[in-house]
């Protein structure tokens, strides 16, 4: 599976030179604190701000993973629409306007000067396609904005910023985490797990052949990124412990702050998450070719106490048959083998001891190789 986003763009017919599209693109990756309990969810939120969308027809987002529900793509716009969200999310004191063409767009404003930042637009399930690419495993999701979404937006002239949510069950596999666990979880109440986190944005050697398929198509290519910043969300009691290059910044999540744009999503508790901040802006009139950022993490949760607590006992059975075992062997008249009627407890003892040692034994190897 292919671990890398793609941003493609397609076009108009009628596009004037000098328009390239442009964004600058926001992704938020929220990492599950109960990763055990598959029923929860993790969170990638990308968020675009178009700076150039004149000549868009299409902007497609491939994803290196698949989404097997359209119901896991949202869009946040209604819960943008709320000054403390507004601001949390873009790190500045804004101000969301009222609705407008039919509550499809609100004006985002400075609180203090009241000049309007951006427009903030909801792009409707009608308006955006979720479609499958490739085969196997370079097999991945792609979510594309019609040409009808931007043609609302060409009405108005400056900004407009679009976020979209995708939720992935947390025992899906994508291409962004990776896991170590150790071996000897079966031993363990407490486990120590691994975690690497690598976020890719255009990395063309991680395109698959489907991807590469697309941008040879006559007015396909990926679209010109103004900037990119990445955040990564996780709980406070996860340790990070190496990072490929210093992150811009590391904040706690501001207590009440965060409610309402989590509110729903199973395990996220905002005032017990950190976030780090990593970023690229080129200089002015460039685009950022590809980004990536890599972090890894040990995390420590409770291992399966079920497990835990029948290898405890089947170790505790196995000393005490090898115990009885030793002892029948010992106490055998005549410390002969041979079973007569004179020796018929002492083996029954020790053959039952055997087989029980001989069953744990197999069952331990099992249990351990199923924690693996």
């Amino acid at each position: 599976m292919r671990g890398s986003i793609a941003i493609w763009h397609d076009k108009r017919s009628d596009a004037a030179e000098g328009y390239a599209p442009r964004v600058e693109v926001h992704v938020n990756i929220w990492r599950n604190s109960e990763r055990a309990k598959s029923r929860n969810f993790d969170l990638l939120d990308i968020g675009f701000r178009l700076k150039e969308f004149r000549s868009l027809r299409t902007l497609s987002i491939s994803l290196p993973f698949v989404v097997s529900e359209a119901d896991n793509v949202t869009d946040l716009f209604e819960v943008m629409h709320d000054a403390s969200t507004l601001s949390a999310i873009f790190n500045e004191t804004l101000t969301p306007g009222g609705m407008q063409d039919g509550a499809r767009i609100f004006a985002a404003s400075n609180t203090e000067t009241k000049r309007t930042q951006f427009y903030v637009a909801r792009c409707p399930a009608e308006q955006r396609r979720l479609s499958r690419i490739g085969v196997g495993n370079d097999e991945v999701s792609v979510i594309t904005l019609s040409d009808e979404f931007f043609e609302n937006l060409r009405q108005r002239v400056g900004d407009h910023y679009v976020r979209l949510r995708i939720r992935l069950p947390i025992n899906v596999q994508n291409g962004f985490v990776s896991t170590i666990k150790p071996k000897d979880s079966a031993f363990l109440s407490t486990i120590s797990e691994n975690e690497i986190v690598e976020f890719r944005l255009n990395e063309r050697r991680n395109f698959s052949a489907a991807i590469l398929e697309q941008l040879q198509a006559r007015e396909c290519g990926l679209i010109d990124i103004s900037a990119v910043h990445y955040f990564l969300i996780r709980d406070m009691g996860v340790e990070m412990t190496q990072s490929h290059t210093s992150f811009r910044k590391m904040r706690r999540l501001e207590p009440g702050l965060w409610g309402r744009y989590l509110q729903g999503c199973a395990g996220m508790n905002p005032d017990r998450m950190l976030i780090y901040h990593w970023s690229s802006k080129p200089a002015a009139g460039e685009a950022v070719d590809s980004f990536t950022a890599l972090a890894t993490f040990r995390a420590y949760y409770t291992g399966s106490l079920f497990a835990y607590g029948a290898v405890i006992v089947a170790l505790g059975a196995i000393g005490s048959a090898f115990q009885g075992l030793g002892t029948g062997l010992i106490t055998m008249p005549g410390w002969s083998l041979g079973c007569s009627a004179d020796r018929a407890a002492a083996c029954v003892s020790v053959a039952s001891n055997a087989m029980v040692i001989a069953l744990l034994s197999a069952a331990l190897y099992v249990v351990v190789r199923s924690r693996r």
